[in-house]
């Protein structure tokens, strides 16, 4: 069985901070100034006023005038997560999580500490608190479908011998976010189910694979496997002690401020990763903005790298982003990898060589463009006319 933990609202709450009430109000997190200028998570209140969470801010302000729009805080967002996953993982959890405010774990491989699925369900209940929202199935997406639509108290569960008709009544719109590829490419494939008549996952385990296949490619293959069940296996994280370095800022800063902070701070950086003997494979840079909210930019070297002079190299262009002074400024290292020099080879093994670098260039695109940004293309088919038989795309294993 798959345990899914869902947060409901996390962005939202996490850039009111203490003022939590205001979630009574119809309120919704405003656009990033360097993004498509739609809102974000939206309060109950709005929601009931027929705002949606994606919609363009004039169409939101048009239903809604009264709308309040929250500076959203995507640093203190990813702290409050990470501190959840924390918990999960002291229960014993091995946990999957691509984005915040979502979480999945199997409970059989805890099932022994705590006399079953309910001991399971119960301790993750009692760590987490009332607030989260917990689901159990044989696959993530039924977890997931649970959790969501679970009320105050006990957590659903949906058994093996009703996963097919659970995962059949849902609606289409569910996949959107939870297939390997492009969430815009997914977007695009359930627009044109819906255009179809197909608004339920029933539908599209009726159609034929081939069909499917030729209508929408790999993305629709794994749709419909999807929807009889069939998924990959969980991808749990590595749990990662979190290395990090602040640095309050005396005055609203900008401009050569800033950028003289950002070198204090990969030097104390690269000081403590060389320390340990590690490299840094992602980091992201953090700011708290004067006025309330934060700014968070992601930075991947092209190799794993330990030095300062490197680590300022790559950031320092994102600053040019940075619209508003700060008073906080924030390196942590989200991803390392072994700081140690490729030794000579003693013995000569070019296949086991070959396989190491390939593994390590995967681990680089991973960190840099996600899980989606790697694929491997497989034939199949190779004597069929239409190209999306002859080969297919799936997702690309590290041995």
């Amino acid at each position: 069985m798959v345990i899914s933990v869902i947060l409901p609202l996390l962005a939202l709450r996490a850039a009111l901070g203490k003022t939590q009430n205001r979630l009574l109000e119809p309120i919704a997190l405003a656009p990033q100034h360097d993004s498509v200028q739609a809102i974000g998570e939206v309060s109950e209140v709005a929601h009931s006023l027929g705002v949606r969470a994606g919609m363009r801010l004039g169409e939101a302000i048009d239903i809604c005038p009264a709308l309040g729009l929250i500076s959203p805080d995507p640093s203190r967002t990813g702290s409050l997560w990470q501190a959840f996953l924390a918990r999960l993982e002291a229960i014993g959890a091995e946990v999957e999580s691509t984005r915040n405010g979502e979480a999945f774990f199997r409970a059989d491989e805890i099932e022994r500490l705590y006399g079953g699925l309910e001991g399971v369900l119960a301790v993750t209940s009692d760590r987490l608190g009332k607030s989260v929202a917990i689901g159990a199935a044989p696959t993530r997406l039924a977890a997931f479908a649970v959790a969501g639509r679970q009320n105050e108290g006990r957590p659903g569960v949906v058994e093996a011998p009703q996963l097919i008709e659970y995962l059949g009544s849902l609606p289409t719109t569910i996949l959107i976010g939870h297939l390997s590829g492009p969430e815009a490419k997914t977007r695009q494939m359930v627009a044109s189910l819906l255009k179809l008549g197909i608004d339920r996952l029933r539908g599209l385990t009726e159609l034929s694979g081939d069909n499917v296949a030729d209508r929408f490619g790999h993305l629709g293959i794994e749709a419909r496997n999807t929807a009889l069940g069939a998924e990959s296996d969980l991808r749990p994280r590595r749990p990662l002690e979190e290395i990090c370095e602040s640095l309050d800022l005396p005055e609203i800063s900008s401009g050569s401020h800033l950028h003289g902070a950002v070198t204090i701070l990969c030097d104390r950086l690269a000081s403590r990763i060389t320390d340990l003997g590690l490299a840094a494979r992602r980091i992201t840079m953090e700011a708290s903005l004067a006025g309330g909210g934060s700014w968070t930019r992601d930075a991947t070297p092209r190799e794993p790298t330990a030095s300062a002079d490197m680590l300022r190299l790559i950031l320092l262009p994102g600053l040019e982003d940075l619209l508003r002074p700060a008073e906080k400024l924030k390196l942590r290292v989200t991803e390392l990898a072994p700081g140690l020099p490729e030794q000579i080879e003693i013995t000569h093994e070019p296949e086991k060589t070959r396989a190491r670098r390939l593994d390590e260039a995967a681990h680089q695109v991973r960190a840099a463009v996600g899980e989606s940004g790697l694929m491997r293309v497989l034939d199949a088919e190779l004597e069929s006319h239409l190209p999306e038989r002859r080969m297919l795309l799936t997702p690309y294993l590290s041995e």
